[in-house]
């Protein structure tokens, strides 16, 4: 049987207003929360101090904010919030409740501006999942411990208090349930949940049930609601949560892989009802290299919006306002005009080959790699390598200097003048990594990777193109890097950085990605090589074969 596609008549366009009646890390700023909401009011009772907690709910989010966020043309709000916000705390939760004059005030504000409102059960009793966004980072927990039947206790007097209030046009059973949680268990949590909801009075012509689906295949879940409730049930929609940024596999993509994951997201919502409760504008590691952070999010906030616009029940922009900078916060986005504008039709692409929009996000003359240029190595997890003192690491997605590299000839190639500086780095050169330290990551014989002074063989590193192609190094190559004097290949696992293997495999898999020399003020190449081993830029001695590839570089495949 066809799931019905039929939508809101007017898809919600809305912000979260996360952070207030459930307290997270960077939504709830500059409230210092923790870890989670559970681990600060453990803080606040045993100093007395719970009247910070009083403070936060009365200040962070006032009529003038729903005021604005009708002046900046949306036309909804999620509310997410805690059950002890419903029903009070339980089984000696330490949180803070019943506050329904809190849910009072953003209903009645919210009809006062004319924005229609999602009201979300965001914390449920127990903890749909062991994360702060349920109220508990708890490692302790398993789907065991999710109190189901408190839950619909909390959803009907939430259904029951505002069945009547014309502007509540939708209620969430949950966040982000742990995928750990049996399909069969939650569909058959959802089967109740609709049912007690439209017994206590919110009615399926006026108000959508919202059931979210969270690090599980859509389909496959939609096919075990179908068949545990019977398809008795009407104006619901599954809720999709599209972030970009958390996973290793978002911080090791491209912006144009980015760009083509959210036609796939788009391509989904056309397939069920379903709303997009949360995004962002924040990209994974490698995405942001590309462009710089300005261009890269207003590109991926328009490819956003008109994907999401396929959504049946609309979208939620996760936060209003957050701590964690630009990328989560409306207001700011809003200010800096990153919403705005006409998204980009991208070139078509059968998934076969290279994908265009590479090439015009990073444009030729910017992609070839030279000796003397800038890059960081950003590994197979999306986090770059990195040097603090001696040590080496691979600890960020961001790259600053502790990530950047410059790259060197070996000793040999500078001292018989068969390469410098900006010379081509073609696959088999051996080279040197030249850290902000002023030293060259180093393998030492049982394996350790440093950044300390060395102009042995054990600096130098043999670049392997992981496609063994034979032709010059480009942005964007994935490479391995072969230790000249042990055979072993660098690798990463966690944060460590290694040499281990005489292997290599996804563990040994860097990307090789061009950063500007500008701002560079340690780089001093010629006091770190030694003046006696760096030529002069002018006049230096190339090989005939570099000469030949450097005048057929545009006609090499993939440049």
């Amino acid at each position: 049987m066809a799931m019905a596609l039929k939508g809101r008549a007017r898809p919600w366009r809305g912000v979260n207003l996360g952070g207030w009646l459930l307290l997270e890390p960077g939504p709830s700023a500059p409230l210092n929360t923790g870890r989670c909401e559970w681990d600060l009011m453990e803080t606040l009772r045993r100093r007395q101090a719970v009247d910070i907690l009083h403070r936060h709910r009365e200040t962070f989010i006032q009529k003038e904010d729903f005021v604005a966020i009708k002046n900046m043309g949306l036309n909804a709000v999620r509310v997410p919030f805690g059950y002890w916000i419903v029903l009070g705390p339980s089984h000696g939760d330490p949180y803070e409740g019943p506050a329904l004059e809190y849910l009072d005030r953003a209903v009645q504000w919210a009809e006062e501006c004319d924005l229609e409102v999602l009201l979300d059960l965001h914390g449920c009793p127990g903890g749909e999942s062991p994360d702060a966004p349920c109220g508990r980072v708890f490692r302790g927990w398993d789907w065991t411990c999710w109190r189901r039947i408190e839950t619909l206790q909390a959803l009907e007097v939430v259904a029951r208090r505002y069945c009547d209030r014309s502007h509540v046009k939708g209620l969430a059973v949950c966040n982000e349930p742990s995928r750990f949680i049996p399909a069969d268990v939650l569909a058959g949590f959802y089967d109740q949940a609709v049912s007690v909801i439209r017994a206590s009075g919110m009615s399926a012509d006026r108000v959508t049930v919202v059931l979210p689906v969270f690090q599980r295949s859509v389909p496959e879940f939609v096919k075990t609601w179908e068949r545990v409730s019977g398809g008795r049930h009407e104006n619901f929609c599954f809720d999709v949560h599209y972030y970009h940024c958390f996973e290793d596999e978002w911080n090791r993509m491209t912006l144009a892989e980015h760009l083509r994951a959210v036609e796939d997201h788009a391509e989904e919502l056309r397939r069920f009802p379903m709303v997009v409760g949360e995004w962002s504008l924040a990209l994974g590691g490698r995405g942001k290299a590309a462009l710089p952070a300005s261009q890269a999010m207003a590109l991926f906030a328009r490819q956003q919006i008109k994907a999401y616009a396929e959504a049946s029940h609309g979208w939620f922009f996760w936060n209003w306002r957050d701590g964690a900078g630009v990328a989560w916060d409306y207001r700011m986005c809003f200010q800096q005009q990153l919403m705005a504008g006409d998204a980009l039709s991208l070139p078509p692409w059968d998934r076969r080959g290279k994908d265009p929009l590479l090439t015009l996000l990073e444009p030729k003359s910017e992609r070839t790699v030279r000796y003397g240029d800038a890059v960081c190595l950003r590994a197979f997890t999306g986090r770059c390598v990195d040097v603090e003192g001696t040590k080496v690491s691979a600890r960020w997605y961001d790259r600053g200097d502790w990530q950047t590299f410059v790259l060197c000839p070996s000793a040999a190639s500078l001292r018989d003048g068969v390469v410098g500086l900006g010379s081509l780095v073609h696959e088999g050169d051996a080279v040197r990594l030249l850290a902000h330290t002023g030293a060259c990551l180093a393998v030492s014989q049982n394996g350790k990777v440093t950044g300390r002074h060395h102009r042995l063989n054990s600096a130098e590193l043999v670049v392997r193109l992981k496609r063994n192609q034979r032709r010059p190094l480009l942005h964007s190559d994935e490479i391995y890097l072969q230790c000249r004097s042990s055979g072993r290949f660098l690798d990463v696992e966690g944060a460590k950085v290694a040499a281990r293997f005489q292997h290599f495999g996804d563990l040994q898999t860097f990307v090789v990605e061009k950063c500007t020399n500008e701002g560079l003020d340690w780089l001093k190449l010629d006091e770190a090589l030694g003046a006696a081993e760096a030529p002069a830029l002018r006049g230096v001695k190339r090989s005939a074969e570099d000469a030949e590839l450097d005048a057929k570089l545009e006609r090499l495949e993939g440049v």
